[in-house]
């Protein structure tokens, strides 16, 4: 996969295979060995490209979604982001996706599972469709966590799926997102 697929997609398939899968008993697999697997690819284009997804990818991402907004931010030239960045306040220790100390910013990708979604659905003539719908008291969790952070004196931003897939250019897009909170590029697009 590191050598075929698109390097933002990759990167979180080596995540994947870079922690322990618990609910498969399988252990994560060494970096060592996956640079030797590379070398045994058909071209050196490809034993290039894996290398490079290989080299790149974090066991400390902590999903896909982190995964994905990682090789986005790499792609597009933003800065390096600390992982998993760890904030004592008085309301607690909190851990962030993504700090970058310089601009004092948190980001953080939200995914279904960080608001403890759960299904609902009405039913009016037959079975209803399925919704993920955060439940309230993770939405105030997260809300009293955020504001706890931003009392460090933190700038906060966040981003969903729907704006890591939207087009750098787009308004709605991370790109975007991150050059309006004040996310220098630390290098020209690739």
């Amino acid at each position: 996969m590191a050598a075929y697929l698109p390097f933002e997609r990759a990167v979180p398939a080596m995540y994947h295979v870079l922690r322990p899968d618990r609910s498969r008993g399988l252990p994560a697999l060494a970096l060592d060995n996956l640079r030797d697997l590379a070398q045994g690819l058909p071209s050196q284009a490809k034993r290039i490209r894996a290398l490079h997804v290989i080299d790149f990818a974090n066991p400390r991402s902590e999903s896909p979604g982190e995964s994905y907004s990682r090789a986005l931010l790499h792609r597009h030239g933003f800065a390096v982001p600390e992982l998993q960045h760890e904030f004592t306040t008085p309301a607690g220790r909190f851990r962030t996706d993504f700090f970058w100390q310089d601009q004092a910013l948190v980001g953080e990708f939200d995914g279904a599972v960080k608001y403890g979604a759960s299904k609902y659905g009405s039913v009016k003539d037959g079975p209803a469709p399925t919704i993920q719908v955060p439940s309230r008291e993770a939405l105030l969790r997260e809300k009293r966590r955020e504001d706890a952070i931003r009392a460090t004196g933190v700038g906060f931003v966040r981003w969903t799926w729907a704006d890591v897939l939207r087009p750098p250019q787009d308004p709605e897009g991370l790109a975007q997102i991150l050059t309006r909170a004040g996310l220098p590029r630390a290098r020209r697009r690739q």
